[in-house]
């Protein structure tokens, strides 16, 4: 039996790698089955999964693309300026601005040769790995619950779920893994065989024991039930398992490359990625939002506290002329309280905005597993990174003052006014804990690279 994440896998494969999985599958022959729920949540994803692949490739072509502009600018600013100091001839500085500019395009079309060669990125494409899955298992696919058997099962999924009985509980309240383990039950005491292996790319404590951190076997009430109610005995193994016994017993051909890829390949269940997106998609909605009430929140700020330096010197000049100052010191509590509740209500926001950063960071890196991860332990981590403390709109400013440019230059550039310029460097500074444009340049150029990825402490 083989489960959605094996045939999901398929697509996220190398050719090569795909081809020698699905011959391994024919070397079963009638051996194979697929329960309804694998088949109904293989063809619910399979789009999903596809258009992931058009995504990754696209993102990474996009970056390339976005560095390409960035670095190809500063080389030709540093190749003009050489020739300037060196009276580099005319012809020698074209050939080296035409070298610069032809740098990265190795790579975008190896990229595009790799995205060729995987076959599938376009969900409206032909699909032969269908074609071909479809051969493999004509009529190894289980019939789906009857409506009366299907409500019943659903009150025992709940119930188990509630309960934490295996397998299924930790993708409460859904029941597909519930369905697919009764499926098989089912199957395997009809056909009354000894043995069930089942193959799987989930890895969660629901399926399997797991020891100090580390994968054990299945978990023992699966084993107890199967032997229980259906007569067999349970392996579970992964499909980089399964790939090793294919070559040793049903004499596939099985590369070391193949069982590297598979041992590579994602645990997630196949509904997590479409499921991360959307969550993703939410919070980057909220963010735009929380941006706007932050840069509203600047200029009360701002506001406040020009407001409170006037009163302030027009205090100061009533003791210099004799003046009654006391109408002056009632406005400038007054005008404090308001700078007090408005740099409270931008720190905030300013710490809301930080939290959603950090989710859409875990989701990115983690998946929809770690989306509540803590923010402030991201930061902490990175310091005062600017990938992860900025804003989109604060990171262009800070890439141009990179450049040193002036700020007439960066709010023709991007384009923005002058004066609001002004508040988002200012709040640039404070959010990199630093006082001089010098220095966030100096930190925003050292920062400059991925968000380390390897602390598993996050």
């Amino acid at each position: 039996m083989f489960d959605t994440n094996v045939l999901l896998n398929l697509y996220r494969f190398a050719p090569a790698a795909r081809s020698e999985l699905l011959s391994a599958f024919e070397r079963l022959g009638d051996r194979v089955y697929v329960p309804h729920q694998v088949a109904l949540e293989f063809h619910r994803n399979r789009l999903d999964v596809i258009a992931d692949n058009q995504a990754a490739y696209q993102a990474a072509l996009d970056s390339i693309s976005a560095n390409e502009e960035r670095i190809t600018e500063e080389l030709k600013e540093k190749i003009r300026h050489l020739s300037n100091r060196i009276a580099l001839p005319e012809g020698e500085r074209e050939r080296l601005i035409a070298v610069a500019s032809a740098t990265f395009r190795p790579m975008s079309q190896a990229l595009d040769q790799l995205r060729a060669n995987h076959g599938i990125d376009d969900p409206m494409a032909d699909d032969p790995i269908l074609d071909r899955l479809e051969v493999i298992l004509s009529g190894k696919v289980g019939k789906s619950f009857s409506p009366e058997r299907e409500s019943e099962e659903q009150t025992e999924a709940a119930r188990r779920n509630s309960e934490k009985v295996p397998p299924g509980y930790k993708d409460a309240p859904k029941h597909g893994d519930y369905f697919t383990w009764k499926q098989t039950l089912d199957e395997v005491k009809a056909r009354q065989s000894g043995l069930l292996v089942f193959v799987t790319g989930d890895v969660k404590e629901d399926w399997y024991l797991r020891v100090k951190g580390k994968t054990v076997c299945a978990r023992p009430e699966l084993a107890a039930e199967a032997e229980s109610y259906a007569n067999t005995r349970l392996v579970l193994m992964r499909t980089e398992s399964f790939l090793r016994y294919a070559a040793a017993h049903l004499d596939a051909s099985v590369s070391e490359d193949t069982i590297r890829q598979a041992e590579k390949l994602p645990d997630r269940q196949p509904w997590k990625a479409a499921q991360a997106r959307k969550f993703r998609q939410n919070l980057e909605h909220h963010l735009l939002e929380i941006d706007d009430a932050l840069a509203d929140s600047m200029e009360s700020v701002a506001i406040a506290q020009k407001e409170l330096a006037e009163a302030t010197r027009l205090y100061e000049e009533s003791l210099s002329t004799g003046v009654e100052g006391s109408s002056f010191l009632e406005k400038i509590s007054l005008l404090e309280g308001v700078l007090d509740r408005a740099t409270r209500r931008h720190h905030e926001i300013q710490e809301k905005r930080q939290m959603l950063r950090g989710q859409i960071w875990a989701i990115d890196h983690f998946g929809t597993e770690q989306r509540t991860v803590d923010a402030k332990a991201i930061f902490r981590r990175n310091d005062n990174n600017p990938a992860v403390l900025l804003n989109r709109r604060e990171t262009e400013i800070l890439a141009a003052m990179s450049e040193g440019l002036t700020n007439q230059e960066i709010a023709e550039r991007l384009p923005i006014k002058v004066g609001a310029l002004a508040l988002h460097i200012r709040n640039i500074l404070h959010k990199l804990n630093v006082r001089t444009r010098v220095q966030a340049v100096d930190l925003y150029l050292a920062s400059n690279r991925p968000i380390d990825q390897s602390d598993e402490s996050i």
